[in-house]
């Protein structure tokens, strides 16, 4: 039998007594079971091919992390060990944890631009395009630094005149990124620029960490000016970059781009005229020249037309010439042809003393041609030169002897 037995709560007490002596470790594995709790407490294991550990990194010191830990992530994480009364569980109390391998600001910019880029951020459709001539220009950067000197002279060199505003900001530390952010949505909210330069000199990347941040990289998304990211040199990448609607190597490119020089945009309004003036002319040599070949084609086309019509012309005045004579020859064959008729007609018959007798069947007039077609008291009509008589047969002869009434046989031998 032991010579003393422990309670359950001394005993933990007295191996984290026991356990002080690892206050200050170092241990690699890899993250599993990564969850974060409301209050911003960060609990999660690490492992390796053999083993696992529980680890907390309470919001107190997990607030400084510049990466967000994930599961799979291989890490360093320094702290102290320790037993969880409450559950008896061996834990690693952690105060830091940085990338196995990796610099932990390396891996929070990779974090960071994976994310932003899945959310298309850096899409080039979303870019704004650089107005060529802008008349007010914002400047965001530190007054103290070289980079707003180099601005400052190649935008007076290129073209002077221009309205600037400088917003000045620290552009390192750690209230850098808020003051950034807090200008571009100021500068946002106004909206009298019509481009935002921003812009520092060259640095480590701790030094140029504000302009990775994504508090930042949040207000230049949000920005409806647009924007040009002039942040350390030609080899610098940043976050801020990768947003901008435009990315310049060095604070005096991002100048350069900003504003074209007065003589080479002189030299560009030059060449566009002459080169209006030459599409111009060569339109309007080939328009009169299209216009001439219509106006020959026209004109054959009407000379043409005349020479159809003259000859039409000519055409039908010949008849017309003859057309006198013909009418009277047609006259002197109509007279011809009317004596002719007036010489046989009835009428003309009448009008030397002669009658015409009818007799009446069914209604119907009848010339009576023969004596025998009609009987002693059957009605006829007589048709004279002027006026009609009705009369009835009285007597008639059978041959072709004639009756001439007495008194008239008087006057013809008187």
């Amino acid at each position: 039998m032991p010579e003393r037995v422990w309670k359950v709560g001394e005993l933990i007490r007295q191996i984290n007594l026991d356990l002080f002596r690892y206050n200050d470790i170092a241990v690699e594995g890899e993250v599993s079971n990564f969850t974060r709790s409301g209050a911003g407490h960060l609990y999660f294991s690490i492992k390796d091919g053999r083993s696992q550990m529980r680890v907390v990194l309470f919001d107190s010191n997990a607030r400084f992390l510049r990466f967000r830990i994930e599961n799979g992530l291989q890490l360093i994480v320094r702290g102290r060990l320790s037993i969880y009364e409450q559950k008896g569980e061996f834990q690693l109390n952690a105060v830091a944890a940085e990338p196995a391998g990796l610099g932990a600001l390396q891996l929070a910019f990779e974090q960071l631009k994976k994310r932003l880029s899945e959310e298309g951020l850096f899409e080039a459709a979303r870019k704004k395009p650089i107005p060529m001539l802008p008349q007010r220009i914002a400047i965001v950067t530190s007054t103290t630094g070289a980079a707003i000197r180099d601005i400052l002279h190649v935008l007076g060199r290129r073209f002077d005149g221009l309205s600037l505003q400088i917003y000045p900001v620290r552009v390192q530390g750690a209230t850098a990124a808020r003051e950034i952010a807090t200008a571009i949505r100021h500068l946002s909210r106004w909206q009298m620029h019509d481009v935002m330069l921003i812009c520092r000199g060259g640095g480590s990347l701790e030094d140029l960490w504000p302009f990775n941040e994504e508090v930042v990289a949040r207000a230049i998304a949000a920005c409806p000016i647009p924007t040009i990211s002039g942040v350390g040199h030609e080899t610098d990448f940043t976050i801020c970059d990768l947003v901008a609607d435009l990315r310049a190597p060095t604070p005096s490119a991002a100048a350069e781009i900003v504003i074209r020089a007065k003589s080479e945009i002189c030299r560009q309004v030059d060449s566009d005229i002459r080169r209006i003036r030459h599409i111009i002319e060569s339109r309007v040599i080939a328009r009169r020249e299209r216009l001439n070949r219509r106006r020959v084609t026209l004109y054959r086309i009407v000379e043409s037309r005349a020479r159809s019509l003259r000859a039409r012309l000519t055409a039908a005045r010949d008849p017309l010439a003859r057309f006198p004579t013909r009418v009277v020859r047609e006259r002197q064959q109509l007279e011809a042809l009317a004596a002719t008729l007036n010489a046989v007609s009835p009428l003309s018959v009448l009008s030397r003393g002669y009658a015409i007798a009818f007799s009446r069947v069914r209604n119907r007039r009848k010339p009576i041609l023969d004596s025998a077609v009609v009987q002693v008291g059957d009605p006829i009509e007589v048709q004279l030169k002027k006026g009609r008589l009705e009369c009835t047969v009285d007597a008639k002869t059978m041959g072709v002897e004639s009756v001439w009434p007495d008194n008239y046989a008087s006057r013809e031998i008187e």
